[in-house]
């Protein structure tokens, strides 16, 4: 993920790390938000998914339900498409995003490029010293169209859940 530049209270204000460090250059800073907020993760081993039936039930009018109740507000990723941009392009084309949300979902595969966003640096309220890096978070802004495949992605698992009765009566945050 690359990191734009920090919204500090100061300009060119240091930042002192966990461990002691202290950035003072732009590149510093940005350097270690990063290393701060997103640890490095385990290699990536992608082998495609052997069964699953769940991209059969991607039809158009479930993609563009989902895509029509998406926020307009959001930001764009890193190839700056916005939902309105998204939205036109499924007046001219629904079965071919609809066939690009299908196989990802059949294959189980992210593409790459969709794995990286922009980070917008923001100070978090109140925090007493905003020398720390722990005093601003992170907003990961990413493609709209990947926010599109996870969106379906978790429609067709509560989906499933909800049919199979398998969600505990008190559940919140998940049922439709």
């Amino acid at each position: 993920m690359a990191a734009t530049a920090p919204r500090l209270d100061r300009t060119g204000q240091a930042l002192v790390g966990e461990e002691g460090s202290i950035a003072e250059s732009q590149d510093e800073r940005e350097t270690a938000i990063l290393k701060a907020h997103f640890p490095k993760g385990p290699p990536s081993t992608y082998e495609p998914l052997v069964g699953g039936r769940a991209f059969e039930q991607v039809y158009t009018h479930l993609v563009g339900f989902l895509l029509a109740n998406g926020s307009n507000t959001a930001a764009p990723g890193n190839d700056r498409i916005s939902a309105d941009i998204l939205k036109v392009f499924w007046q001219w084309d629904r079965q071919w995003i609809t066939q690009l949300v299908r196989a990802c979902i059949k294959t189980g595969y992210h593409p790459k490029i969709w794995k990286t966003g922009k980070g917008v640096v923001i100070p978090k309220p109140g925090k007493p010293d905003y020398a720390k890096m722990r005093a601003y978070r992170v907003i990961p802004l990413l493609d709209v169209i990947c926010k599109l495949v996870e969106r379906t992605a978790a429609h067709l698992i509560t989906d499933h859940l909800e049919r199979k009765l398998a969600l505990h009566k008190g559940q919140y945050g998940c049922p439709k």
